[in-house]
Formats: C-alpha cells, sequence, structure tokens
C-alpha cells in the first residue's frame, strides 16, 4: 500500500454526494467530530485507520442496539475525512444523530475513544454540532486534488500523506444504496 497525498476527484465527488443524499433523505449528517490520533509509529502508519475502525465499530454496536430498541430507524449515516498536516494524523467524523439521542451519543463517542485510544488529551476528541454542511465540506475537502477542487470551488492545500481511504462514506451512503434510494422512491 502506498501513501495518499491528495483526496482523488472520484473520492470528494463520492463523498459529496453521500453527504447531501443524507439530506434528501430527512437524515442530516448533523455532529462532526474530530479524532486527534497523534503522529504514528515508523512502519505502523496504519495505526490511526485501524484505530478509527474500532472506534466506529463499537459506535455502531451502541447504534444497532438502539436500532433493535426501536429508538432509530436505520442504518447509520456516516462520513470520515483524513488529514494528517505535519505528520499529525486526524480524522474528521460526519454523523447523522437524531437530536433525542444527541446527549447520549456525544457520551458513547466520548467513551469509545478513550476505550481504544486510552487516556487521551482534553482536545483529542472534538465533538461539534454541524451548522452550515456545505462550508464544512467545502473546508473538509482542501486536500482534494488542485485541480478539481479549483472545480469545485475550493481552495486546495495539502493535508500530509495518509495510509488508508482519505475521504470515504459508510456503506449506506454508497453509490449502489444511493441509487437502490432513488429507485425505491425513498
Amino acid at each position: 500500500m502506498r501513501a495518499s497525498h491528495h483526496i482523488r476527484s472520484r473520492q470528494a465527488r463520492e463523498l459529496l454526494r453521500a453527504v447531501r443524499h443524507t439530506y434528501w433523505m430527512g437524515r442530516p449528517v448533523n455532529w462532526h467530530v474530530t479524532i486527534d490520533y497523534g503522529w504514528p509509529d515508523t512502519g505502523d502508519e496504519l495505526a490511526p485507520s485501524r484505530k478509527h475502525r474500532d472506534i466506529r465499530r463499537r459506535f455502531w454496536s451502541w447504534w444497532d442496539y438502539k436500532r433493535r430498541k426501536e429508538k432509530v430507524i436505520g442504518s447509520l449515516y456516516d462520513a470520515v475525512i483524513w488529514e494528517a498536516p505535519n505528520g499529525k494524523h486526524h480524522a474528521h467524523w460526519m454523523i447523522h444523530i437524531p437530536s433525542e439521542l444527541l446527549p447520549e451519543a456525544i457520551a458513547v463517542i466520548e467513551n469509545r475513544a478513550e476505550k481504544v485510544l486510552g487516556v487521551v488529551d482534553h482536545d483529542a476528541v472534538y465533538q461539534q454540532e454541524i451548522e452550515n454542511v456545505n462550508g464544512l465540506l467545502s473546508y473538509l475537502l482542501k486536500g482534494t486534488e488542485p485541480g478539481y477542487a479549483m472545480q469545485i470551488g475550493i481552495r486546495p492545500e495539502y493535508q500530509g500523506a495518509v495510509w488508508c481511504r482519505r475521504a470515504v462514506p459508510s456503506m449506506a451512503l454508497g453509490r449502489a444504496a444511493r441509487e437502490s434510494d432513488w429507485k425505491e422512491n425513498r
């Protein structure tokens, strides 16, 4: 596997479509979590990706529990964008969380991050409500390939080398899922 230095144009396009699809589904991404994974050790560049995957799986487990209890409907809608300015890896995680579950979800994210990362600094996990999703996407996609970024109105800025997919929506927001939603008029 090679390091990625930019979000490819296809990744950026699919992420934009996926996040905008959440709006049309009536479940827009409304919560933004930034998790700082620090500098990975040489030879273990995939560690941040593995840790984030573990946090997401633990959060998914909580979501699935709530779905079985009929507190939420449907799949978890989320997307992740990775950055590593100066080699320090962090993930921007956008999630749809129903407002009635938001206080509990905030605590669950903090708890799951602490279980995976160990004792974390007070600023290692930063959470906030998304007020302007298009503005946030423009900011987060600044690591897109410069030519494509300029085409879609984003000012490109180098965001370092990352050893995983830089921008990825959940499978519930993938191209096949979106096409299925449109065909079934959801």
